[in-house]
């Protein structure tokens, strides 16, 4: 064929035509803008998908657990014990949680011992994406009350067997306790502790 039909058709060497909107009429113009919007609403959720999919990958255990404490909402902590404590978290260590328990106990519980947290229902998921920065360790929380000399409940891996008693002092990699009762003392591993109990507050 010649190249004069060739270019009333539009020749494209192989390639399709780009398409284009009919100008022929308001409702083609319409529809062609219709769809766009269409296309960028599902390119939109798509990348909001994508961005809530990468926070969900970022998200840590500590990250939960500092969302969880900010909105102050009640929890269940389940222990690898077999204990668990209804409540609310209120502080995170760098290797613990305090949890202020629905007697107004607060308990100090060792991250690496939480089996999970549970929350209620109808309340709104959290990724746990966010930093967090925490220096306070486990064994500096312990010394702050044994110079109280603060009334403790002490549990390990066997939640069935606790020391009762006063928490006398704090060293680098054990706890000294005077047992309630007929006296005696305890001196605790500090890597055992999967809880410690303090009075109740007001």
């Amino acid at each position: 064929m010649g190249s004069g039909y060739r270019d009333r058709m539009g020749a494209h060497d192989g390639n399709p035509p780009a398409r284009r909107p009919s100008l022929g009429g308001a409702a083609d113009l319409a529809g062609w803008v219709a769809g766009l919007a269409v296309d960028e609403a599902a390119r939109s959720r798509a990348r909001a998908y994508w961005l809530q999919r990468q926070a969900g990958e970022e998200g840590t255990f500590a990250g939960v657990l500092a969302d969880l404490a900010e909105r102050g909402r009640g929890v269940v902590v389940h222990l690898r014990n077999g204990r668990r404590h209804h409540g609310r978290a209120v502080l995170i260590g760098a290797d613990f949680v305090a949890v202020r328990t629905e007697q107004h106990r607060d308990v100090l519980l060792a991250l690496g011992a939480v089996a999970s947290v549970r929350t209620r229902a109808g309340d709104p998921p959290t990724l746990g994406d966010r930093p967090v920065v925490a220096d306070l360790q486990l064994v500096e929380a312990l010394a702050v009350l044994a110079e109280d000399r603060t009334r403790v409940i002490v549990r390990g891996d066997d939640a069935a067997d606790a020391v009762h008693g006063e928490l006398r002092g704090v060293g680098r990699d054990v706890a000294t306790v005077r047992l309630d009762g007929a006296g005696g003392t305890a001196y605790v591993a500090l890597a055992s502790v999967v809880e410690v109990s303090v009075p109740e507050s007001g």
